[in-house]
């Protein structure tokens, strides 16, 4: 960026009109600075995660052969399996059906932990309330026993992060807004970034409110994604997390023509909103032209001048240029002469 540029982020909701920009633009003027739009790049990721269509049908096999082995009495294969299958899902969170699968997984180990020795009542209750917390829960099927739901959380997301190009997946759905409800328990978190996965991750909910550690690529700095993580709150510029070393932000001034409130950040720092409003545009109005018959058109400028005027006459007066011409008679040698 240059540097006279400086990134110009407008806080409210409707965009500045015709007095407001040109409030701005004085602003900018002023203090020599060229105001920019944030511009239009994507996240700092080169490469999207791949998604390999095989994984979900490598776990589906083995989910299979855990049911068989459930109904043939064979704990052993049943725990080997379902390890095999919730490794794969761990592995890759960035699978669109990873979140269901692994709620399967977890409903055959609850049904495991109550069929076959050693039953375990808790740990099974505790399985398939983490697979109700990564589906939404369904009814339980023949040879199944549900328990009780888990307890409701509410995740929040990163100031900007679901912005522009940017969608948040939690557990395959995307999240529209800064916070989303879910259930306690485990969930699928997925970053995507012009259609390329580029961060996912398991993660834990605990019941009641509790912000989603997000370690996704930044956004470019100066870009759309990065300023969009200021806000406003009455008089107060939250900057948090925006890396634009050079930015003015900008907002609807008070009741008044051509008022705007503006600030000065760099980076995550600004100061504060102070009111500017745009100079009265310059209005001239051309004189009536004067009639015919009076002053002549150099009057109009021969009083700026009169000063040199009358210096100059002094100088003629002096010389004797105007003086009148003699009309006696003279006396001269060789005759009289008259002029």
């Amino acid at each position: 960026m240059d540097a006279d540029a400086a990134t110009l982020v407008w806080l409210a909701p409707a965009a500045p009109d015709a007095d407001e920009a040109r409030a701005l633009s004085s602003f900018g003027r002023a203090r020599g600075l060229r105001l920019v739009q944030p511009r239009d790049e994507a996240l700092l990721a080169p490469n999207g995660l791949p998604l390999d269509p095989a994984i979900g049908e490598d776990v589906e096999r083995l989910l299979d052969r855990a049911h068989d082995a459930l109904a043939a009495h064979d704990g052993e294969a049943v725990d080997r399996l379902l390890r095999a299958a919730a490794s794969t899902l761990g592995a890759h969170p960035e699978a669109p059906q990873a979140a269901w699968l692994m709620a399967e997984v977890e409903r055959a180990r609850s049904t495991r932990l109550r069929r076959l020795a050693p039953v375990d009542e808790a740990a099974a209750a505790s399985a398939w309330t983490r697979a109700e917390a990564l589906d939404g829960g369904r009814l339980p099927g023949v040879g199944e026993q549900g328990s009780a739901s888990p307890p409701a959380a509410t995740l929040t997301l990163p100031a900007g992060l679901a912005t522009g190009a940017t969608t948040v997946l939690l557990d395959g759905s995307r999240v529209t807004g800064a916070s989303v409800a879910t259930r306690a328990g485990p969930h699928a978190l997925v970053v995507e970034q012009g259609g390329a996965v580029v961060w996912a991750s398991w993660i834990e909910a605990p019941a009641g409110t509790s912000a989603a550690q997000v370690t996704a690529p930044l956004a470019a700095a100066c870009s759309r994604a990065d300023v969009a993580r200021a806000s406003l709150t009455g008089e107060t510029i939250d900057a948090t997390d925006v890396a634009c070393p050079s930015w003015i932000a900008a907002t609807a001034g008070a009741a008044g023509p051509a008022g705007v409130r503006v600030a000065v950040c760099e980076g995550h720092h600004c100061g504060a909103l102070l009111p500017w409003r745009a100079p009265l545009p310059w209005t001239y109005d051309l004189p009536p032209e004067r009639p015919a018959s009076r002053s002549p058109a150099w009057a109009a400028w021969g009083l700026v001048g009169a000063g040199a005027v009358i210096t100059t006459g002094i100088v003629i007066l002096a010389t004797g240029v105007l003086k009148p011409a003699p009309t006696g008679t003279q006396f001269v040698a060789g005759g009289v002469r008259s002029r």
